[in-house]
């Protein structure tokens, strides 16, 4: 999703959280209009602070199709 140079410069400057939220903006793109604004939420305690959409078993499922 991202190249490894923008990935170490987000991590260093912006640290993981930074990361993974342009991660799951990329997907999100690649995604379209699948997804809806609630699932660009942070999971709440006690899981990672990770997108919800990343939970998602059949959205996950047709982007490994892809």
């Amino acid at each position: 999703m991202l190249d490894p140079g923008t990935g170490l410069i987000l991590f260093v400057v912006g640290g993981v959280g930074l990361v993974a939220t342009a991660t799951a903006f990329k997907v999100a793109e690649n995604v379209g209009p699948q997804i809806e604004p609630k699932d660009l939420l942070p999971m709440p305690p006690p899981y990672p602070p990770v997108p919800r959409l990343l939970y998602n078993k059949e959205l996950m499922e047709s982007l490994r199709k892809r």
